[in-house]
C-alpha cells in the first residue's frame, strides 16, 4: 500500500467523522436522541470503509492490515458508536480461515452493508454444542449483535472444538442483547434451538483459534490507541483554557508532569502496535506474539489515560456533559476484548518460548 494512499484514506475518514461523530453528536447518541450508530454505518458502507481490509476478489479495496489500523484508530479517536470492531474483525478473519462457499455466500452482503458480524468478546468462554449438524445453547458474551448479524461462535464438535457460522433467523438462532457500561458497543448473546449453522470451521491445531486472536486484539489494541490520542489531547486543550486563581491550569508544573506522563504512556503502546501491524500484514510466524502484546500495552495504557483525564478535568470530569466517562467506559470493556492483559501476556511468552524451541532467534522474531 502507497503511503500516499494511506495519507488519503486516514483524511478522508477524519474528515467524515468529524463533521458526523463531534463531540456534541456522541452525547445525543448516549441520550438516545439520534442513531448516530446506523447512521456511520450507512456512510462507512457507502464510502467503501468496511471493504478496505479484504482482497479484490472479495470486493475488497486490498489495503490490509495498514488500513485497518487506520480504520480503527480513526474510529477510537471520534469515540464511534456501532459494531464496527466485531464486524471488520469477523469478516477479516472469515476471509482467512473460510472456504470459498461461504465467502461467496457473506462477503458481498457485507461489503453492501447489509449484515453485520457477532463475535466472541474473548475465546475460552462457554461453547455450543454440536449434534448431527444442528446447534443447542446459549453463547457466551459476543460483541455486536444487531438484528441482520451473523454470529461466529465456538462450538464443541466431535473430537474436538471449532467454530460455527450462524445466521441468526430468529426463530432457531436469536440474538438476546446485553446490556454493557459502555453504550457505543452492542452486545449479545446467541441462543440456539437446534439451529442450522451456515458452516463449521474445525480447528484441530488452535491454529484457526490463533488467527481471531491475531485478528481481534490489533483491532481493540488501535481503537485504544486512537482513543486515548483524542482524550489526552482533549484535556491538554481544557487545562490551557481553564483558569484558576488567575492563572491557566497548564501552567501549573504539577499537572504538566501528569501530562507528560499521558503520553508516555500512549507512545510506547503505539510502538507495539506499529510493530504488529506489520508483523501481521506479512503473516509473520510471530505476529501473534506482537498483537497480544499490543493489545495488552495499549489497552492499558488507554485506561490509565482516561482514568487521569477525568481526574485532570476536575470535578466536571464525572459530569454526564463532559466526554471523558465515555472514553473511560470504553476503555474499561476494551480491557476485557480479546482476553484479559495478563492472559495475552502469557501467550505472548508462550509464542516466544515456542519460538525459541524451534531455533528462531529473538532478532528474527523482532525483524
Amino acid at each position: 500500500m502507497l503511503e500516499d494512499d494511506l495519507e488519503l484514506l486516514v483524511q478522508s475518514i477524519e474528515d467524515v467523522l468529524s463533521n458526523e461523530c463531534g463531540s456534541q453528536a456522541l452525547h445525543k447518541f448516549y441520550d438516545g436522541e439520534n442513531a448516530l450508530d446506523t447512521d456511520l454505518w450507512r456512510q462507512a458502507s457507502d464510502l467503501g470503509w468496511l471493504a478496505i481490509g479484504l482482497t479484490e476478489e472479495l470486493g475488497g479495496l486490498e489495503m490490509g492490515y495498514r488500513g485497518l489500523d487506520v480504520l480503527h484508530r480513526a474510529l477510537g479517536r471520534a469515540g464511534a458508536p456501532g459494531g464496527f470492531i466485531p464486524t471488520l474483525v469477523g469478516a477479516q478473519w472469515l476471509s482467512q480461515v473460510a472456504d470459498e462457499r461461504l465467502l461467496q455466500e457473506l462477503m458481498p452482503r457485507f461489503v453492501a452493508g447489509e449484515l453485520e458480524f457477532a463475535v466472541p468478546a474473548a475465546l475460552g468462554g462457554v461453547a455450543l454444542e454440536e449434534r448431527d449438524g444442528f446447534l443447542s445453547g446459549t453463547s457466551s458474551l459476543l460483541m455486536g449483535g444487531s438484528e441482520t448479524c451473523v454470529a461466529i461462535v465456538p462450538v464443541g464438535v466431535v473430537g474436538g472444538r471449532g467454530f460455527a457460522v450462524v445466521e441468526a433467523d430468529g426463530r432457531t438462532a436469536v440474538m438476546e442483547p446485553a446490556e454493557l457500561w459502555d453504550r457505543t458497543r452492542p452486545a449479545g448473546k446467541l441462543v440456539c434451538n437446534q439451529a442450522k449453522p451456515l458452516a463449521l470451521i474445525a480447528d484441530a491445531d488452535g491454529a484457526v483459534a490463533r488467527c481471531y486472536l491475531s485478528n481481534m486484539t490489533l483491532a481493540v489494541a488501535a481503537d485504544c490507541v486512537g482513543a486515548a490520542r483524542r482524550i489526552a489531547g482533549q484535556t491538554v486543550d481544557y487545562l490551557k483554557e481553564r483558569v484558576q486563581f488567575g492563572k491557566p491550569l497548564a501552567t501549573l508544573q504539577a499537572l504538566k508532569h501528569r501530562c507528560a506522563d499521558l503520553f508516555l504512556k500512549i507512545t510506547p503502546a503505539e510502538d507495539l502496535l506499529n510493530h504488529a501491524v506489520d508483523a501481521a500484514s506479512r503473516a509473520d510466524r510471530s505476529a501473534l506474539m506482537w498483537c497480544a502484546l499490543a493489545k495488552a500495552a495499549a489497552s492499558d495504557a488507554f485506561r490509565f489515560v482516561a482514568a487521569d483525564c477525568v481526574q485532570l478535568h476536575g470535578g466536571v470530569g464525572h459530569t454526564w456533559e463532559f466526554d471523558c466517562h465515555i472514553f473511560l467506559k470504553r476503555a474499561l470493556l476494551n480491557e476485557e476484548l480479546g482476553g484479559r492483559n495478563a492472559i495475552l501476556r502469557d501467550l505472548a511468552a508462550e509464542e516466544l518460548n515456542l519460538a525459541a524451541m524451534k531455533g528462531i532467534s529473538t532478532m528474527e522474531i523482532a525483524a
